[in-house]
Order: C-alpha cells, then sequence, then structure tokens
C-alpha cells in the first residue's frame, strides 16, 4: 500500500491545490493524510483538510463541510483512538470526538470550579486519552463513560506529554518560568514525582524499555531585555536515578516519538532573510546515537513536527497564508508536498 502511495504522490506532487466548499455539503471519503491547522488565535480559523495520495487533490474545511460549524480557535493537536478521532482546539477550551468521518459525536469540556480549561496536547494509552490543560492540569478522557474527564494537578502552563508502562509525563513550561517534569501515576491518577530540567520544556518521548525519558526545551528570555536567559535543551533523563544529561543539539524546536524506537528531531534555524528554516534528526534511543537527517533540504518556514501511521508530516506557515505540509516516509522520501488549506499546519494523521 505504501508503495503505491509513493508513487501516486509522487506523480501529483506539483498538482494540489485547494478545494474548499463554502456550505456544507458532501465531502470526500476520509482515507489519506489529514492536516490539522493551527489556525490565528481569536480568529475563529482552525481547521482540517485531506490529502489524497492517490489523486493529488486536496480538500480544505472539512470539520466545516461535515458539521456546519468552525472548527474554532486554535486547534492544537489531534490523535486517533480506535474509530473515533480526538481533536484539542486551546483557545475554544474544547476537546471534540468525531468518526472517522468527522462527525462530531461528542464534546469534552473541563472544567475545575467555575474554570473553563484549555487543551493542549494528547496522547492516547489503553483505549484512553489524555489532554494537557494550560491551567496546570491533566485530563484522562475515558469514553465508557460519556467521555467524562478526571483531572489531576500538574505543573504550571504544561504542554506536551508522553505515556509509557503506566505513567505519564508531563513537560511544565511555566510559559519559561517551570523547569519540572510531572510523573502521574495512572492508576491512581495523582501525581507521584517531579523530574528537575532545564527551564521551558515542551516536548517529551520516553524509550521503549522505559530507561530514559527524553525533554525538549525552548529558549527562554529575560522580560527586562529580551535577551536569552536560557537556551534550548534535548536532555536524557534517566528514569531510575533523576540523573539529566544535555545532548548536543541547538536551536530546538520539538521531539516525536517514531517506529522502532526511533525519535525524531526538528531544529529551527533562521536564514539571511530571517525565514525559518528546519530540519529533522532521526535519532536511535537503542543505541544513543544520532543517525543523520532524515531528509537534506530543509523546510523553508518550518513550523510543526509530528509522526503518524509510518510518516512524518512537517508544517509550513507564516501566520498570514495557507501553509503546505511535507510529508516524509520513514526512509526520508518525500511522499507529498501540498497545501495545506488553512494558517499554519500544526500535525499530520494517515487514514489508511
Amino acid at each position: 500500500m505504501k508503495k503505491y502511495i509513493l508513487l501516486a504522490a509522487f506523480a501529483a506532487l506539483t498538482l494540489a491545490s485547494c478545494e474548499n466548499v463554502e456550505t456544507p455539503g458532501p465531502v470526500p471519503s476520509l482515507k489519506g493524510f489529514l492536516i490539522l491547522n493551527n489556525g490565528n488565535m481569536g480568529s475563529n480559523d482552525a481547521s482540517i483538510a485531506l490529502y489524497n495520495p492517490e489523486t493529488g487533490d486536496v480538500a480544505g474545511d472539512l470539520f466545516y463541510n461535515v458539521n456546519g460549524r468552525q472548527l474554532g480557535d486554535v486547534a492544537q493537536d489531534i490523535v486517533r483512538n480506535g474509530n473515533e478521532l480526538y481533536i484539542s482546539v486551546n483557545c475554544s477550551q474544547v476537546v471534540f470526538v468525531t468518526d472517522l468521518e468527522l462527525n462530531v459525536i461528542g464534546e469534552v469540556k473541563a472544567e475545575e470550579g467555575e474554570t473553563r480549561l484549555s487543551p493542549r496536547s494528547l496522547a492516547v494509552s489503553d483505549g484512553k486519552v489524555y489532554v494537557t490543560y494550560s491551567e496546570g492540569w491533566l485530563g484522562e478522557i475515558s469514553r465508557n463513560d460519556g467521555y467524562s474527564v478526571r483531572l489531576t494537578a500538574v505543573g504550571s502552563y504544561p504542554e506536551g506529554l508522553c505515556i509509557r508502562d503506566g505513567r505519564a509525563y508531563v513537560a511544565n513550561s511555566g510559559y519559561g518560568y517551570d523547569n519540572t517534569v510531572s510523573v502521574v501515576d495512572l492508576d491512581s491518577f495523582r501525581e507521584i514525582e517531579k523530574l528537575e530540567v532545564n527551564s521551558n520544556p515542551q516536548s517529551l518521548v520516553a524509550d521503549a524499555a522505559g530507561k530514559y525519558l527524553y525533554v525538549c526545551s525552548w529558549d527562554t528570555y529575560d522580560p527586562a531585555t529580551w535577551d536569552v536567559a536560557t537556551t534550548s535543551r534535548l536532555q536524557r533523563v534517566s528514569l531510575s536515578d533523576g540523573n539529566v544529561v544535555d545532548l548536543d543539539y541547538t536551536s530546538l524546536s520539538k521531539i516525536v516519538q517514531g517506529p522502532d524506537n526511533q525519535m525524531y528531531i526538528a531544529c529551527g534555524q533562521y536564514s539571511a532573510d530571517w525565514k525559518m528554516t528546519g530540519s529533522v534528526h532521526v535519532y536511535d534511543m537503542t543505541s544513543g546515537k544520532d543517525k543523520g537527517l532524515l531528509f537534506d533540504e530543509p523546510v523553508e518556514n518550518y513550523y510543526s513536527l509530528s509522526y503518524n501511521g509510518g510518516y512524518v508530516f512537517v508544517g509550513a506557515g507564516e501566520y498570514t497564508a495557507e501553509g503546505d505540509m511535507y510529508i516524509y516516509d520513514t526512509a526520508g522520501r518525500l511522499v507529498a508536498s501540498t497545501p495545506s488549506c488553512g494558517i499554519n499546519p500544526m500535525a499530520g494523521l494517515y487514514l489508511e
């Protein structure tokens, strides 16, 4: 199947263009690559597009076309849990649950007291979906109980999370003022430990053996001068004794789990004309060695990195115009370069 997709997609690399429908109506069968677009804050313009590898066509505004309503304000993440999709929309303070055709079947709106919570990153484990909330909480969504959410307090402004061996690891960014990872036992759903790391942790990956946790942090800045206070780092944390080792990467953006105990590492650099270019390294967590770049040519206007279903998605966006999504296989071959039909492509998801 993948070989067929590669041939069809290469033939259509330069042919794709966005097809948008102004009123709700029939949509294509959702087979291929879903593209989640972040949108701009306050603009209610988050969206989902579909790239068809067999035809090279890309269709935009699918969530609206299926449901007759906008996705909302700043889409953050998308995951598949069995025959359902979960989509977190941060400023709209909702996690949508849809079927595989994007029909909404549930809306998860978590509250703590009188405060509506703002979802960020998602992760799936044992049929449950876990979500970080900006207000300092980790949520567990159970579809067997009407999509109810149980909450536990973590650190300040949590961002990424990962699940390994019955524990959730949550990056507490503090918007640059926290430097911890919360360790949450999933049975009791309570924080049992805080690991100290570099300031402003953002994304996490745990190795297959449960021996190490990898933590990607971002730069922080002095609020008085806007000089860099701490630089981004990739750190390897021993889960047996908490020992932290800095790995040799700079200008870090994000890390994501790949297949076969591999990790993808996005690093972004500004070019001479101040355009961000992104490169992706492949790191073997079994050997502890960098295997080189996934692809040779850096992506201009780099915005995002995600992995799903055997494909690596690299988004390019400029905030003012529709972006592009570059889709690679795990050998680094470009499967597709397609308009995202929306602002700031955030993540990709492959539907067979």
